[in-house]
């Protein structure tokens, strides 16, 4: 047998795992990678991993595999990436959330070509906001929160942050400017996010919990939104459309309120589903908690310019945002994440949303190649799986085929006496 010659074989197999991950994944990363590992420490000792190249590989592999840190850095080793030990690479991840936050942000300015802003003048810059949460496994079920905001104009994330059960959902976590109209649910539609937006510039539609908003007159007086909410159904109104004023620590918001009763069908779904929760959390449902779920109940900035179907009609387009994260759990089968620190929980969830976000780039590349081609697109679901299908299966590097278990630099790792995994 020539010793030389299986080296040589393998290793020529190796390099071409690498050349389809170069290929295929290297291009959706930010170029500046090198500047961006030692701005944020990512890479402090370069003998223990030579590049940030490198580093991603096995963070990579880590993610998109369901294994412990002590057959990850046997992977490594087969790999010829690095020999340094599972508790070493187990730093290496717990260090690298100001790194991918990083890369995650480049890619997401990077996304799409910058358009030339003159060519939208008069148009709202539409950004939709969202929260999702994605728990970790173990008995204390914690939990992570993606924030993320979406443009409807651009049809991309835009902004996404990472963080704890703790950090609430709030505007505050984005960035807007004028000529923005922000867009979210009711767990945003409070005073303080009304008056932060207007002091951002940027216009609001939100949708609220008529009990829990106060609504001002001029004179200070307050409005009872539940109570407006009644007289309209016993006149039988179809819509409420009133001004007034906010209040937040000082700060007053002039504000709209435009109210949209649901038709009988839809109206009795609402009311069933918040029973049902209500029953679910051994809660007693309230008579006003009734009547609100038959209506959709909107705060905003906008003007008389704008009727109350229009400002309906646009935050239905809300609905975006939601079927996006549905892609991500429900497509990429991601529902929880290994337990661990909030900063390997962090760690973790970003470099998911690092490969969400290239399969996004890499779906909307086909869905624009098949529009010019001007051929039949399939399904968003079934494409979006199938690049993601794709993608993981380069991001495992076929390891495994590379590893030989009666090699003792390998078998190391997953000595008994070996420390955790």
């Amino acid at each position: 047998m020539n010793l030389q010659n299986d080296f040589n074989k393998l290793n020529s197999e190796i390099q071409e795992v690498f050349k389809n991950w170069d290929n295929k994944i290297l291009p959706h990363l930010p170029q500046h990678m090198d500047e961006i590992a030692k701005r944020t420490g990512a890479l402090q000792r370069k003998r223990s991993v030579c590049s940030c190249i490198d580093l991603l590989r096995i963070l990579f592999l880590y993610a998109s595999s369901n294994f412990s840190f002590r057959i990850l850095a046997d992977a490594a080793c087969a790999l010829g990436i690095s020999a340094i030990s599972d508790t070493a690479w187990r730093k290496h991840f717990s260090k690298a959330a100001p790194f991918l936050r990083e890369i995650l942000h480049s890619l997401l300015s990077a996304f799409l070509p910058v358009t030339d802003s003159s060519a939208f003048d008069g148009v709202k810059n539409v950004l939709l906001v969202d929260t999702s949460i994605i728990r970790q496994d173990g008995k204390q079920q914690n939990q992570q929160r993606i924030h993320l905001c979406y443009s409807l104009n651009e049809n991309r994330m835009k902004q996404v942050k990472v963080s704890d059960q703790h950090t609430a959902e709030s505007l505050a976590h984005f960035s807007m400017k004028r000529g923005d109209l922000i867009m979210a649910d009711a767990v945003y539609g409070t005073a303080q996010n009304f008056i932060y937006a207007q002091e951002q510039g940027a216009d609001v539609i939100l949708r609220i919990t008529p009990k829990n908003f106060c609504l001002y007159h001029t004179e200070g007086e307050k409005i009872s939104l539940t109570t407006l909410l009644k007289k309209a159904e016993e006149k039988h109104m179809e819509w409420i459309d009133v001004f007034g004023f906010c209040r937040y620590k000082g700060k007053t918001g002039f504000i709209r309120v435009i109210a949209y009763r649901l038709p009988n069908e839809q109206a009795a779904k609402a009311r069933k589903r918040k029973t049902r929760k209500a029953s679910k959390n051994q809660h007693q449902i309230q008579a006003e908690t009734l009547l609100s779920a038959g209506w959709i109940t909107l705060v905003t900035s906008l003007g008389k310019e704008y009727c109350g179907e229009e400002i309906i009609h646009l935050y239905r387009s809300r609905w975006q945002v939601e079927l996006l994260f549905k892609r991500f759990k429900q497509n990429f089968s991601i529902h929880t994440i290994k337990a661990g620190s909030s900063t390997y929980a962090e760690t973790e969830t970003l470099l998911w949303l690092i490969i969400w976000t290239i399969v996004e780039r890499q779906s909307f590349q086909a869905e624009c190649f098949l529009a010019e081609k001007q051929e039949c697109s399939q399904s968003v679901y079934e494409r979006c799986k199938i690049s993601f299908i794709q993608i993981t299966d380069i991001l495992c590097l076929s390891w495994s085929l590379f590893l030989d278990l009666t090699d003792k630099k390998y078998t190391r790792c997953l000595s008994k006496n070996n420390g955790g995994g």
